[in-house]
């Protein structure tokens, strides 16, 4: 009774008015978002796995617990390519395009960020001003400017949500690469 006392004090204001966790928590199922990170995914559904295993005992375990897994593809694949891109020490900077509203892509900013690195998530190629400026989408939701983001520049690591079309990408790159050729002219004038 005490271990059921000091739960409902823990989480008092995360359950219903009539939740009994002696009731209630008897079966789990795992069920994330698929725009989730897996390997975050997988520790909470071990947290969970683990936690049935000692209360059930493994032999009732599949008949109280399970996981299933919903990443999808091209979220996951995009994920990991971004984890081996931010192992290259020579990317200064990533440009994630994708929409504000996309959960996924915000993700992909949250990975780069977490690692320390610089990054500018936008929703598309006009986001890159002609003054050098970028508006971006920061990891909080909030919209931002930042002036001449490509400043000492040389490697860009480039990803985008699994729904965002390639003609969104390739007018962002290109809007890159105008701003580098006018930056360049600039200085040749």
């Amino acid at each position: 009774m005490r271990e059921q006392t000091e739960f409902m004090e823990k989480f008092k204001y995360a359950t219903s008015a009539d939740f009994d966790p002696d009731v209630h928590l008897k079966k789990i199922g795992i069920a994330n978002q698929t725009t989730m990170y897996k390997e975050e995914t997988a520790a909470i559904a071990k947290l969970f796995e683990r936690a049935m295993l000692k209360k059930m005992g493994p032999e009732k375990l599949n008949d109280h617990f399970m996981a299933l897994d919903t990443i999808c593809d091209a979220t996951q694949e995009r994920q990991d390519a971004v984890a081996d891109l931010l192992k290259d020490d020579s990317i200064d900077m990533f440009l994630v395009v994708g929409g504000w509203d996309s959960s996924n892509t915000a993700h992909l900013l949250e990975l780069v960020e977490l690692s320390g690195k610089t990054g500018y998530h936008i929703a598309l190629a006009n986001n890159i001003k002609e003054d050098g400026s970028v508006e971006h989408r920061l990891m909080d939701g909030s919209i931002a400017t930042t002036k001449d983001f490509l400043k000492g520049v040389k490697t860009i690591g480039l990803t985008s949500g699994a729904s965002t079309p390639d003609k969104f990408m390739e007018n962002a790159l290109e809007r890159v690469f105008m701003l580098q050729a006018l930056k360049q002219d600039l200085a040749a004038a």
